[in-house]
């Protein structure tokens, strides 16, 4: 009896954190669907579709089962391209972590474009043969970022008067030494941990109480010149299932400029 007791307890803690967990994200901006607070498109109340899917995803995503299609890294105009002289990190083309976070927010392609659509990817009375929405209601508002070039949600290609992209983090390794780490004292050291896969992950710890949902993930590469470097990626910063400010990973937010310098000594 126990045992029964103990295992309905845990059903719905696990229930519970999964709803807690869906709330997340269904009350942000990140929720295209009929169920979400912006309401964008009333062809679907999936979520998760527009960036998700458990079969048929985009396999060259590095993020997981990727539901739309990727632009290529040449396709951009990065920061790097000004040549300040305060940028001391080398930097690469941008890398797939990014162009996820791009294929929505570049305005190459309709937000409702995606691999595999809701229904099996079939459903006629709902979807066109090219995979978009068409459902009753259609899209509300808009249907590219490029329609709302006026707000800071579209990035273009043009990434030149954004945050560097896909560029080592300039601060030293904390603890360790690591080939080719750079060294700027204005930065905060990089630590690293291995995870249960074996494998060795850097982040910029922001609270000191070990690796959490909370820190600034650094990303590796794998191949080319900065193969296995630490690299800032747009998720460096941003948590797309938060319901922080502008999807800020760090709990502050931005207040006092608390993300900014969770990297940036100043």
């Amino acid at each position: 009896m126990k045992t029964s007791i103990a295992k309905l307890a845990l059903g719905l803690t696990l229930v519970s954190m999964s709803g807690v967990a869906m709330a997340g994200i269904a009350s942000t901006k990140h929720n295209l669907g009929a169920t979400g607070s912006f309401n964008f498109t009333n062809a679907t109340t999936e979520i998760c579709v527009f960036c998700h899917t458990p079969h048929g995803a985009d396999s060259s995503a590095a993020v997981p089962i990727w539901n739309r299609n990727l632009s290529t890294g040449g396709a951009y105009n990065t920061y790097a391209s000004l040549g300040t002289s305060s940028l001391d990190s080398e930097s690469t083309a941008i890398g797939s972590v990014s162009l996820a976070c791009l294929s929505c927010h570049d305005g190459t392609q309709a937000m409702d474009v995606m691999i595999n659509t809701p229904g099996s990817g079939s459903n006629p009375s709902a979807f066109s043969g090219s995979g978009t929405l068409t459902g009753t209601g259609g899209w509300e508002e808009f249907q590219a970022m490029s329609e709302v070039s006026g707000e800071m949600i579209y990035l273009g290609t043009d990434l030149r008067n954004d945050h560097p992209i896909s560029i080592q983090y300039a601060g030293a390794l904390n603890g360790g030494t690591y080939a080719r780490v750079a060294n700027d004292l204005d930065f905060v050291d990089a630590v690293n941990t291995t995870v249960a896969s074996g494998t060795t992950v850097y982040y910029i710890d922001t609270n000191g109480g070990g690796k959490d949902k909370h820190d600034l993930p650094l990303y590796n590469r794998v191949g080319g010149s900065l193969d296995g470097q630490p690299l800032v990626e747009c998720a460096t910063c941003h948590d797309p299932h938060t319901t922080n400010t502008t999807f800020l990973r760090n709990s502050a937010g931005n207040n006092g400029s608390a993300t900014c310098l969770s990297c940036h000594v100043k």
